[in-house]
């Protein structure tokens, strides 16, 4: 089995000087180690943005809300790390002539900086004032501007409630503005913060709700599954943002599958390139047929001729796109202030993030040399198709 293979290694250099099946055989490297490179980069972008969302709005908002047990049960519940008191409910912020429907979060402002990373995120004020200041409200630096409201400012907010009869009534609260914050997501156009007491006084609500901060919040769908089967009122972060990450998550996987196309392209280079190397190489095909080398070993010969080709574009992808997913922020920066403008205008991120997966690089690595193998299969199978006795006889 050895001979095959040390022969397709001798077979992957031209002997006869064939510049032109050198320049295809260069053009399918090239073209593997550039597919190859743009999917680990591209990869591991679409990572740095899933990461970065994950942290800016799961870090905010509540991963469990769970009515109807008392906290020491909910931290028995395994990944669980810490809970507190939470309230939550739609209402209408105003301020002069602007007017905003938001999320207001009714929290206990004690416990605040072991439940979400707003407290890391403020740009002024303190989510603690909303324990000494009973009325005040903490809102998202973009909301806050956008209604045009003031460090310590006034600004209403308008509960919608229920009344008799089944009519929609209103409450009416004049609240202070006590801090900002700033996570660079939707979150800050669409959420404010009081105080869980306050916010109990404010709806008359009675039922005593906790929300769970999970060590991993995709464990919360199948917590709610375990507790909705006791009957009690449960709800995660799925029923809001769930679509928002399945989308994410998609729109990584059709980005995986297109680039994964530019690589199968290049495996058709390896195509034309080993058709040409079996058509060159025939003369020296048919004498080995003629000495006893069985079909099989000459399919092997040329699949090792064509897998060196993969391998070496693989290989040289994988070194060129490792440092420069690594390094993309700094080349995207460098590229922004060469040519000018900004790729990110107008979006959340100030820069390019990036996280290289170990997985994914992987899947990447094994998926390219998949193609490239399986490029080889219909060359080699030809190259030991004709007869050698004809071969010959035309020599």
């Amino acid at each position: 089995m050895m001979a095959p293979f040390y022969i397709g290694l001798r077979f992957a250099r031209s002997r006869s000087g064939n510049t032109f099946l050198s320049l295809i055989t260069w053009v399918s490297v090239i073209g593997l180690a550039l597919g190859v490179a743009a999917l680990i980069v591209v990869t591991s972008v679409m990572n740095g943005f899933e990461t970065e969302l994950k942290r800016r709005i799961l870090g905010a908002v509540p991963h469990l809300v769970v009515g109807g047990l008392p906290p020491d049960q909910l931290l028995g519940l395994g990944n669980v790390v810490a809970v507190s008191r939470f309230a939550s409910q739609s209402a209408l912020l105003v301020n002069k002539s602007e007017s905003r429907l938001v999320a207001i979060y009714g929290i206990d402002p004690n416990l605040e900086d072991r439940m979400s990373i707003i407290p890391n995120h403020m740009v002024f004020g303190s989510i603690k004032e909303l324990g000494s200041t009973r009325r005040g409200i903490v809102l998202g630096a973009s909301l806050a501007s956008r209604l045009g409201i003031a460090p310590d400012g006034d600004i209403t907010i308008i509960f919608p409630f229920l009344g008799g009869h089944n009519t929609l009534e209103a409450k009416v609260i004049h609240t202070k503005l006590v801090g900002t914050f700033r996570l660079d997501s939707e979150l800050d156009y669409s959420l404010a913060l009081i105080n869980v007491d306050f916010f109990d006084q404010i709806t008359n609500n009675s039922l005593l709700s906790y929300r769970l901060r999970l060590d991993d919040a995709f464990e919360a769908p199948s917590i709610t599954q375990q507790l909705t089967k006791n009957d009690l009122e449960v709800k995660d972060w799925t029923w809001e943002h769930g679509d928002f990450f399945k989308a994410v998550k998609m729109e990584k996987i059709m980005m995986f599958v297109l680039l994964l196309l530019v690589v199968a392209i290049a495996g058709f280079t390896i195509v034309s390139s080993l058709s040409m190397a079996v058509k060159e190489k025939k003369y020296d095909i048919a004498i080995l047929r003629s000495c006893g080398l069985s079909t099989c070993n000459v399919t092997v010969i040329f699949m090792v001729h064509g897998a060196l080709i993969g391998v070496f574009g693989v290989l040289l992808g994988t070194i060129v796109g490792l440092p420069l997913a690594y390094n993309i922020t700094g080349v995207v920066s460098a590229l922004e202030s060469i040519f000018g403008g900004s790729l990110l205008a107008g979006t959340y991120f100030d820069s390019i993030p990036s996280d290289l997966s170990l997985n994914d690089i992987l899947m990447i690595i094994l998926a390219s040399l998949a193609i490239s193998i399986t490029a080889t299969v219909y060359p080699a199978y030809r190259a030991a198709s004709p007869n050698p006795a004809e071969i010959l006889r035309h020599a």
